[in-house]
Formats: C-alpha cells, sequence, structure tokens
C-alpha cells in the first residue's frame, strides 16, 4: 500500500510513519517544520516534500493520513479528498491500529511517552513482541516507534481534542490527572470525564495499571465502572508500593513492596521519583503479560529514555546542559526536583518556552510556584501553536508575578538566538542549565554547536 503522511514531521505522526514502513508499505509525506523527528526516515529511504503540493497527491495514493495541526483545507488533503482518496487525521489512524490488535494504551497527563518507552523495552526480551508507538525519538531505536511484532500494540495516548473516544483499549495505563488544555476543556470536571469514558471502554479481561498516589486518578477509577485496577505509587494503600530509591549520576535503584510482603529491586537510567512511579506502571504491565519478571527487568534497565526528557544536552563553559519537553506546571516541579537531586552541589538556572497562551493565563500562579524554586529563571515570548497564535497574556506577565515573589530572579528574553548569547556569556562550572518547553526551545542546542 502507498501511504502519504500530510504533517509527517510530527512526533507522532513520524512514529506512526516508521511503522507503516517497517509493515513493508510504500510511505511518503510532507513537512514544512525542522525536521526534528523525520532524518531517520529519510535515512530510510522515505521521501519527503518540504512544502505542500497537490502535486504530490499521485493518483496511485492508497491512504492519506494528516496531522491534527493540519487544516483540512491544507492543498494537499484538500486534493485527497477531491481525489476520493481515504483521508484520515492521526488519531483515526491510530485508532485503526488499536481496532486490529489488542492495544496498551497509555494515557494520563504526564509521562506518557517515558512509559510507553519503558513498556517497550520491558517486553523487549521477552516472548511478547509488541509494536510500540511513542510521542518522541527513544534513544535507542531509530525513530518513536518499533516494530517486534504483532502480538500487541503499546501506545501513547493523547486526551487532547478527546482523542481517547476513538480507541479501542485493551489495557489501560493510567499515569497521572492534572487539568490542563485549557483552550478544549473547560474545567477539570469535563477533563476527568475523557478518561472516565476510556476506562469504560477497557477490554472486560483487561487491566487498568493507575498511580494510586493520584487522587484525581482514585477519582476517576471510582466514578468508572472498571473493577480489575492495580494500584502503583509511593504511598502504603498501593498493591505495588516504592518504599526507597538509591540515586546514583547515572539512574537509580527502586526497591518495591507488593501488597503481599514481597520485594524486589529495578534498576533505570533515568532520574527521578516520577520515573521510578513510570517504571513501576511499566513492570506491572511486563509481569501481568509476559510473566517473567527476570527479563522484564532486564529491559526496563536497557532503556535510556526519550528525547527531550530530563536529555543530557553537554556542557557549555563547564555547565552542565538539560533539556526537557516539560510545559506544564506539575511536570516543571517533578524535572526541577529531579535536577536538584541529581545536580545538588550546583546553581539551577532554568529558561522556560511557554507553550500556548491558553495555558499559560490558566495556569499562570501554578507556572510561577514551579518556577521560583530555581536560582534564576529566564522566559521567552510564548510559543503559539498551529491553532492560537495570540492571546490576552504575555511572557512578560509570568516574569512580574514570579518576581513579585521577590529576589528578582527572572528575566524576559525574547528570543532564542537571544538565549544562546546569554547561555555563552553567563554559564559557568557551577551551574546546571535546564531548558524546559514543548515548543523549539531546544534549537538554543544547536545554535550553541554550530557558532
Amino acid at each position: 500500500m502507498k501511504i502519504y503522511i500530510v504533517g509527517i514531521g510530527g512526533a507522532g505522526t513520524s512514529a506512526l510513519a516508521n511503522v507503516y514502513h517497517e509493515k513493508g508499505h510504500e510511505v511518503r509525506g510532507s513537512d514544512d517544520g525542522d525536521g526534528f523527528y523525520t532524518k531517520s526516515l529519510v535515512e530510510k529511504g522515505v521521501k519527503i516534500y518540504e512544502e505542500f503540493s497537490s502535486k504530490h497527491i499521485t493518483d496511485d495514493v492508497d491512504f492519506v493520513v494528516y496531522s491534527t495541526a493540519i487544516d483540512n483545507k491544507n492543498v494537499e488533503v484538500a486534493c485527497a479528498i477531491k481525489k476520493n482518496i481515504d483521508t484520515i487525521t492521526y488519531p483515526e489512524a491510530i485508532a485503526q491500529l488499536t481496532n486490529k490488535m489488542c492495544a496498551i494504551c497509555v494515557c494520563g497527563t504526564h509521562g506518557k511517552t517515558t512509559t510507553t518507552a519503558l513498556i517497550g523495552f520491558a517486553f523487549e526480551q521477552t516472548h511478547v513482541q509488541p509494536t510500540v508507538i511513542v510521542g518522541s525519538q527513544v534513544v535507542g531505536w531509530t525513530s518513536g516507534s518499533h516494530v517486534f511484532g504483532d502480538d500487541y500494540l503499546v501506545v501513547e495516548a493523547d486526551e487532547y481534542q478527546n482523542k481517547l473516544s476513538l480507541y479501542k483499549p485493551c489495557h489501560i495505563i493510567l499515569t497521572n490527572i492534572d487539568y490542563d488544555h485549557p483552550d478544549f476543556f473547560e474545567n477539570l470536571r469535563s477533563y476527568k470525564d475523557v478518561f472516565i469514558q476510556f476506562i469504560n471502554r477497557v477490554s472486560c479481561t483487561g487491566i487498568v495499571v493507575a498511580c494510586g498516589d493520584e487522587k484525581n486518578v482514585r477519582d476517576v477509577i471510582v466514578q468508572s465502572k472498571v473493577h480489575n485496577v492495580i494500584y502503583y505509587g509511593t504511598e502504603g494503600n498501593n498493591d505495588y508500593r516504592i518504599i526507597k530509591r538509591e540515586c546514583g549520576e547515572d539512574g537509580q535503584t527502586v526497591f518495591v513492596k507488593k501488597k503481599n510482603g514481597e520485594e524486589f529491586t529495578f534498576y533505570i537510567s533515568l532520574h527521578g521519583v516520577h520515573n521510578a512511579k513510570n517504571a513501576l506502571a511499566a513492570y506491572i504491565v511486563g509481569t501481568e503479560i509476559a510473566h517473567d519478571e527476570k527479563k522484564v527487568i532486564a529491559g526496563l534497565k536497557r532503556c535510556r529514555g526519550t528525547a527531550r526528557r530530563f536529555e543530557r544536552r553537554g556542557t557549555l563553559n563547564g555547565a552542565v546542559l538539560v533539556d526537557d519537553y516539560a510545559h506544564h506546571p506539575i511536570e516543571i516541579a517533578a524535572t526541577l526536583r529531579t535536577a536538584r537531586e541529581v545536580f545538588s552541589n550546583k546553581r539551577l538556572t532554568v529558561a522556560f518556552h511557554p507553550h500556548t497562551f491558553t495555558r499559560t493565563e490558566a495556569l499562570l500562579e501554578e507556572f510561577v510556584d514551579a518556577l521560583k524554586v530555581a536560582d534564576e529563571i529566564i522566559v521567552l515570548d510564548i510559543y503559539g501553536s498551529a491553532r492560537e497564535q495570540k492571546g490576552k497574556i504575555t511572557a512578560k506577565d509570568l516574569v512580574i508575578k514570579i518576581n513579585e515573589c521577590g529576589e528578582g530572579k527572572a528575566q524576559h528574553i525574547a528570543e532564542i538566538t537571544e538565549l544562546a548569547q546569554w547561555m555563552k556569556e553567563n554559564l559557568c562550572e557551577d551551574d546546571v542549565f535546564c531548558t524546559l518547553g514543548a515548543g523549539d526551545i531546544w534549537q538554543v542546542y544547536d545554535i550553541i554547536i554550530t557558532k
């Protein structure tokens, strides 16, 4: 089958393209973005156009998928529809896969990407050979997806725009629930409702693995119809409880106690208590399905994470550089706690690139609380989405709010090129420097390397 993907450069669409390619389909696509996720596809021979044109939708194309960041009035999408070519969105394409394969769906506000990758590695050395689709580049894989086999589909299931309503889950992992996407969900109640509806569709023989530390998670489970639930976390009322962590520079050993009193340990090359929880969720899924604890633990040890999740980006003037996708206050708080844990003897400087005007406005006070723990804070201009290019709030409003807390340690730097210059002039060996945001702040490292 010849498949064309409009907006192939996205984290999800590029991973889907790799799955189609690995399964023997001829894949082409287009994107006018930065190419962050498409390099490996090009290396595999996938033709990618850097502009949109109706000429690319040739008569021999069997199937067109387009990103949710692409309007259906896009010239290529419109051409495919006019030619009566089967044309669907990315989440609809994922839904097709969940209908064809037994789907292990990882959902929640935070931790989906890392947990999905960890589950892929947990199965890697067992007899269970899944297809795995992750929302970021996975370290050790050539893309954000990997086709081990067709036993299961392990997929990162995004709640935005209620995409969850399209998917048919056999098993569900629910990492946490914190109000997000205020441009689509009116309030926490409407946000939680989509998870309740999703959990109610789990297979009658399926399991829900849920973080029992989270009040919103337990509320959703209680309000759902599901009965086969396994809780994990750090608190005492979980079926699997993290009782201790031993942290090193390259990772951590996690000590776990089951409700029946049994204890076990595993090691992961990832930092932070949030990743210990993510790995525990992956362990539970792996052992419940593959029934091979030894190989599951060995697989978890092999996972080195995903791009832009507490990713080390080298050093500058002796300062340690870390890049993270964190764009919600809860994620920022977790990342900064981890930075303090790993680099306890260094000064913590943060450059934050706010993502969308509605999120920045709705969660302004929460952003202030999360960021103010850093020693120095830089806020870049707000990164608008394809659907939202302006709003009522600016980056300077966030800076003012942070500085109202005292010490005046926040400043505004508008552009990434200006940030690169600031880094060169101000960072030293006493610093750990974290870039945070879902936009293109990661490009500052390319500027530093290039220049």
